[in-house]
């Protein structure tokens, strides 16, 4: 394993020690695309997150340090320095023992799958309150953050600290207005969820729609903008008792994430069982033998799970009614109900008197499958219309997969 000198800085004036002094201002973070880590846990944030750390300062007492051995076996460059250095670094009266510097993420959320959930910050400024919000979010599965103003600053400590790392693992996309990212949520299919502590509509009793949420939470003073208020879909408050006007934001969107999040589930959760493949297949399904019932009832008084079952006699004669429930997914109540008529047909019958656990077509039954053939190759043809001879066999090719595939599952 290869060791990284531990290397001592002796002067401010050092070019790395100059940079990480600029990361205390916004400006300097942003024209660097860098932050201070300050304290262990800030940078085994960052590390976890797999933020590039680009080194780290510490303190000159600590040279068999736990932890800075730790670093050493990341292969993060580590750069001995003084208390009054570090002090410099942070620009504070008190020592922090680690200092690390980082490149900022890079922000996926302009390439990222539609999430259920997006939070809007129109204007929020208060670090701990940003903090506080992502960390929540976090906690709530959201991992996409936008914000109305191209100034936001995530990765100052106060926000590190308050979202416990929680701001590196996020997706943040920022635009120069409101109504510019607004008008670009709505594009992607967001419906807007706008929060106030004057909205006439309670979060509760929000008509919400079968598709994601953008929740705009506002200003610490002057709440969500006019000009984001007038582009929502929905004006929403939270009720509460007592003279309190309102909540501080940061609290406010824990609660409404909670509410709205759980809503939504139930919101789409018809949408989501349709667009599920059990129940698109179980609605083919059901629609192909309504379909085929219909071509029959006009030749015959057999039903399509009847013919069926004269076809898988017929393929294959030591079928027993046991194999036949099981690959027409029938319960032995609804099998019998079907067999009745058939055996009164005459059309089945026992392979052997009075035992029907192996049974076989008769002559009539053959007869009478024989004069449906034309009806259901002419169904076929017709359900699988417009199909390509190479679409029908990828198509049957499909089903026998899952078919098998739910054969491993009932065997497991």
């Amino acid at each position: 394993m290869q060791v990284l000198a531990r290397e001592t800085i002796t002067t401010i004036k050092d070019p790395r020690i100059i940079e990480a002094r600029e990361l205390n201002s916004a400006t300097g973070r942003t024209r660097r695309q860098k932050c201070l880590l300050e304290g262990i846990e800030s940078i085994q944030w960052a590390l976890e997150a797999h933020l590039s750390v680009e080194h780290v300062f510490y303190h000159n007492a600590l040279q068999n340090d736990a932890f800075l051995t730790a670093l050493h076996e990341r292969h993060v460059p580590c750069y001995a320095v003084s208390e009054g250095i570090l002090k410099k670094i942070s620009d504070t009266s008190y020592l922090i023992p680690y200092i690390g510097v980082a490149h900022q993420p890079q922000s996926r959320l302009q390439n990222a799958a539609i999430d259920d959930i997006v939070v809007v910050l129109d204007h929020v400024l208060d670090h701990g309150n940003l903090g506080t919000i992502i960390r929540t979010a976090s906690a709530f599965g959201v991992q996409n953050i936008v914000s109305t103003s191209s100034e936001l600053d995530l990765y100052f400590k106060k926000v590190v600290s308050a979202s416990r790392g929680k701001v590196f693992t996020m997706n943040v996309q920022s635009f120069q207005s409101g109504p510019a990212a607004i008008a670009a949520l709505k594009q992607k299919g967001y419906q807007v969820i706008a929060t106030s502590p004057y909205a006439k509509m309670l979060q509760a009793l929000a008509p919400l729609q079968a598709k994601p949420i953008a929740l705009v939470v506002g200003n610490e003073t002057e709440g969500v903008s006019d000009e984001v208020m007038q582009q929502a879909d929905i004006v929403v408050q939270i009720p509460m008792s007592g003279a309190m006007e309102s909540l501080n934001v940061g609290v406010a969107t824990g609660i409404s994430l909670y509410e709205l999040k759980f809503r939504l589930v139930f919101t789409m959760l018809t949408h989501s069982i349709r667009a599920t493949s059990g129940w698109e297949i179980n609605a083919t399904a059901r629609m192909m033998m309504a379909a085929f019932d219909a071509r029959l009832k006009k030749v015959s008084d057999l039903n399509g799970w009847q013919v069926l079952l004269l076809m898988m006699l017929e393929c294959d004669p030591t079928t027993t009614p046991q194999q036949i429930g099981k690959e027409l997914a029938l319960s032995d109540q609804e099998l019998e109900t079907l067999l009745q008529p058939l055996f009164e047909k005459g059309y089945v019958q026992p392979v052997q008197p009075d035992d029907r656990q192996k049974l076989q077509l008769t002559h009539e039954g053959k007869l009478t499958l024989a004069h449906l053939w034309n009806v259901v190759e002419a169904f076929d043809q017709q359900i699988l219309a417009d199909f390509s001879d190479s679409e029908k066999k990828q198509f049957t090719d499909f089903l026998r997969r899952v078919q098998a595939n739910c054969a491993a599952i009932i065997e497991e």
